[in-house]
C-alpha cells in the first residue's frame, strides 16, 4: 500500500473493491468545527463516487449531505455534559447499537475520542475495517486551566497513543505535521492524506450586494478575511492588531472575522481589541461563506498550528489572495500563497500589506 493519497477516494477505493458501505464518525456535527467540516467533505466525495455512506456523531445539528444519513448517538449538546456523554457513549444503549449496526458497515472512519475506541469495538466485534483518521500536530491543553487542562491531556492521549489508536487497521493523517505526530505517537507509519475541497462545495454564492448590505461593506472597501472559531489558538486578537497597523488611517479597509465565539474570556478580549472597522459575523449559512470568500481582497490568519486549515483550501478555491505563517499544512497545496516566517509577527504584517498593495494595483 502506498504511503499517501491525493483523496479519501483514492485511498478507500484502494483497500478493497468489496466495500460499499462507510460510516464517517466524530464526536461532533455542527455548524462550527474543523472537523465536523472535514467529516462533511469526505461524506459529499464518498457519496458522490457512488459509496453508501452515513454521519455518526454523539451531537449534530447540521444537515447531512444528500443522499447521507445521520446518526446521533449522544444525549446531550452543552459543555460539560456533552464531555460525559464522551466518556459513558461506548457503555450507552445507543453506544452498544452503533456496534451492533457496524455489523452492516464495510468501513468505519472514526475522527477522535469517543469513535475511536466505538470503532476499535466495531472492528474487533463485527470485523469492519477500522480507520483512524488523525488531525492533531500537538496537545491542546495549553489553552485551558485546572479540570478542563486535565481532561484535555486525557482526551489526547486517548486520540493519539491509546492502543485503540495504535491497533486501527489504518491510519491517516491529514497533514505531513500530523503524519509525523501520530507516527510518533503510536509507532506506525501513517498514510497521508490531505483534506480536498469536493468539486460540490459551495453550489450557492451570495451576491456582493447581498453582503455588502448585510455587513455594512462599501463597494470599495478592502476586505481582509478570516474564517474560524474565535479562540486563542487562532490567534485573533494578533490578526486585529496587525490589521490595524496596516490600515494606519485608511478608512476604507475592513477585517472581517467569520466564526462563533467558543470561549466567552478570549472573544471579550477579541472585542475590546476591535475597532468598528473590524466585523465580526458570527456562525454564517454556506451561501454567505462563499459570498465572503469571493468578495474578499484578501484572506488572513495568524494561527500557528492547525491540523490542516480548511478555510484556506476553501478561499484558494475562489481565488482569494492568501497570507498564512508557513508553517499551516494547507498552504502546501496552494501556489500562490504568500508566506511569512513562523511566528514573525512583523514579517505577517509585511507580507499582508504588500499582498494588499499588489491586490489593489492589479484590481
Amino acid at each position: 500500500m502506498n504511503d499517501n493519497y491525493p483523496s479519501i477516494v483514492d485511498f478507500v477505493e484502494s483497500l478493497s473493491a468489496d466495500i460499499n458501505s462507510i460510516a464517517i464518525c466524530g464526536a461532533s456535527y455542527t455548524d462550527i468545527g474543523g472537523v465536523a467540516r472535514v467529516i462533511e467533505q469526505q461524506a459529499i466525495a464518498l457519496s458522490e463516487h457512488g459509496f453508501d455512506v452515513e454521519i455518526d456523531t454523539l451531537d449534530g445539528n447540521k444537515e447531512p449531505p444528500d443522499g447521507v444519513t445521520l446518526y446521533k448517538i449522544g444525549r446531550f449538546e452543552t459543555t460539560p455534559y456533552k464531555e460525559i456523554d464522551k466518556i459513558i457513549s461506548t457503555v450507552t444503549p445507543s453506544g452498544v447499537n452503533f456496534i451492533s449496526r457496524m455489523d452492516n458497515i464495510d468501513l468505519v472512519i472514526a475522527h477522535r475520542f469517543p469513535f475511536s475506541i466505538l470503532s476499535y469495538l466495531a472492528s474487533r466485534v463485527q470485523g469492519t475495517t477500522y480507520v483512524f483518521w488523525s488531525h492533531p500536530s500537538q496537545s491542546s491543553d495549553d489553552l485551558f486551566d485546572g479540570a478542563a487542562r486535565i481532561w484535555a491531556k486525557i482526551q489526547h492521549h486517548l486520540e493519539t497513543g491509546h492502543f485503540t489508536v495504535r491497533d486501527a487497521d489504518y491510519i491517516c493523517a491529514v497533514s505531513e505535521e500530523s503524519k509525523s505526530y501520530i507516527d510518533s505517537k503510536t509507532d506506525r507509519d501513517a498514510i497521508y492524506v490531505p483534506n480536498t475541497i469536493p468539486e460540490s462545495r459551495f453550489p450557492e454564492v451570495a451576491s456582493q450586494a447581498t453582503i455588502q448590505d448585510r455587513y455594512d461593506i462599501e463597494p470599495t472597501d478592502t476586505v481582509i478575511l478570516h474564517v474560524g472559531r474565535i479562540t486563542p489558538r487562532k490567534r485573533i486578537d494578533k490578526l486585529i492588531e496587525s490589521f490595524k497597523k496596516i490600515k494606519n488611517d485608511s478608512v476604507d479597509y475592513k477585517l472581517v472575522l467569520v466564526g462563533k465565539d467558543t470561549m466567552d474570556e478570549y472573544a471579550d478580549t477579541v472585542r475590546e481589541k476591535a475597532s468598528e472597522d473590524v466585523i465580526l459575523t458570527g456562525f454564517v449559512e454556506d451561501e454567505i461563506l462563499a459570498g465572503f470568500y469571493h468578495i474578499s481582497d484578501v484572506y488572513a490568519t495568524c494561527s500557528l498550528s492547525e491540523g490542516w486549515g480548511l478555510p484556506l483550501s476553501e478561499a484558494n478555491r475562489f481565488g482569494t489572495t492568501i497570507v498564512a505563517y508557513d508553517s499551516i499544512p494547507a498552504v502546501r497545496s496552494i501556489e500562490n500563497a504568500v508566506l511569512a516566517t513562523d511566528g514573525d509577527q512583523a514579517d505577517f504584517e509585511a507580507k499582508l500589506e504588500d499582498a494588499i498593495r499588489q491586490h489593489l494595483n492589479q484590481a
